[in-house]
């Protein structure tokens, strides 16, 4: 049984403690913008996490070298003893004594949980849960419970810092006592003096101002010149209008038709028209490597033909082009695929892209090929 959606209307949260209360046992895989990964739930609670664009290995040993748990020189012997013997990395890590089983499960476990919180951070994005009775993780891994993972990333969550009290107020300041006020000595009053009133003042007479010609003679308000206000310019009419969005519609036409010759449109700018073009493809070649992945993730093989992945809608009908409008040949093998544009039929050189699955045990469709029911104990597969 499966259970599907989307983050938009589910939050990842909320769907790991479903899975936890519930006490489910499968695989929830998480599709983003950028990577897939894949959850392993036991009874409810997390034993092992992994992520499309890097391995386990790899992640593993970023954490190994971070943690200081190994020097990078044993890292790289170990590394190329995995690579031309083909046993495990994680085995040759225990076995040549780089580090103890306990050491290496705690790293797992790490790794598992750093994975886990940058997934939390997704906000969209498709979700499916597998149901089964049986999934593989390593033996010894100690599980993650759901709650404890939640309750620790919200815990590092940013907090905002307090407002910072205000100043106090300045205290106002007493003035200082007055001093005592000793009444003065009573002074003799002198004799009055004849005063001597001056004459009034004669009005001054302001000469007269010829008035300005054009203005009417008055107070300072009637000296004002008053100027006559433009009329506002008429507008285009339905003419100007008809042909301003006849050129509107022409600029987007251009632009959804050859957007880059609008932004590189000079006849020297052909290097840049061209490392454009590339760009473009590789994000087309990337996305259709994520619908590819996707499809064997689901059915166990990649898919025979584009279409089928615009039918699934993983794709649209205008990702079967490249950006230049020629179409792609696509070819399929067991593991693999290659893409290729064609130009009147023929093959275009250097522009041939080619995928496979390497060594990523999500792809691997007998993980999913669970009986619909069992009675017998979950059973614990080593990769």
């Amino acid at each position: 049984m499966a259970v599907e959606g989307t983050l938009d209307l589910f939050k990842l949260p909320e769907i790991l403690q479903l899975v936890s209360q519930q006490k489910k046992t499968g695989i929830l895989t998480v599709q983003g913008q950028q990577d897939i990964v894949a959850i392993s739930f036991l009874n409810g609670r997390i034993v092992a996490a992994d992520a499309l664009n890097q391995t386990l290995e790899e992640g593993l040993s970023q954490v190994l070298l971070k943690e200081g748990m190994i020097s990078a020189p044993d890292l790289g012997r170990a590394a190329a003893e995995h690579q031309s013997s083909g046993v495990r990395l994680m085995d040759l890590l225990v076995e040549r004594r780089y580090i103890e089983r306990s050491q290496l499960l705690e790293a797992l476990r790490l790794q598992t949980y750093r994975l886990l919180q940058q997934l939390l951070r997704w906000n969209q994005g498709d979700f499916k849960f597998y149901s089964g009775d049986e999934v593989s993780f390593e033996e010894g891994f100690e599980p993650i419970s759901v709650e404890d993972l939640l309750l620790n990333s919200a815990a590092f969550a940013p907090v905002a810092s307090p407002a910072a009290p205000p100043p106090p107020r300045p205290q106002p300041v007493p003035p200082p006592p007055a001093a005592p006020v000793t009444a003065p000595a009573p002074r003799p009053v002198p004799a009055p003096s004849p005063v001597l009133v001056p004459p009034p003042p004669q009005p001054r007479i302001a000469p007269a101002v010829p008035p300005s010609p054009g203005v009417e003679p008055g107070g300072p308000f009637r000296q004002m010149k008053v100027e006559p206000r433009q009329a506002p310019p008429r507008s285009l009419g339905w003419v100007g209008r008809a042909l301003a969005g006849l050129l509107a519609a022409l600029v987007i036409a251009s632009l959804l038709r050859a957007p880059d010759a609008l932004m590189i449109p000079f006849p020297w700018q052909d290097r840049e028209r061209e490392a454009l073009a590339r760009d473009q493809r590789a994000s087309l070649y990337l996305k259709i490597d994520r619908a590819a992945k996707t499809w064997f993730l689901l059915k166990g093989s990649f898919p025979d033909h584009l279409q089928d992945l615009v039918n699934a809608g993983l794709l649209s009908s205008g990702d079967l082009e490249d950006p230049e409008g020629r179409p792609l040949r696509y070819a399929a093998a067991e593991e693999s695929y290659t893409l290729q544009p064609l130009e009147r039929g023929k093959p275009v050189a250097d522009a041939e892209a080619a995928e496979a699955i390497t060594g990523n045990f999500l792809l691997d469709p007998e993980f999913l090929n669970v009986p619909p029911e069992s009675t017998a104990a979950p059973l614990v597969l080593l990769d």
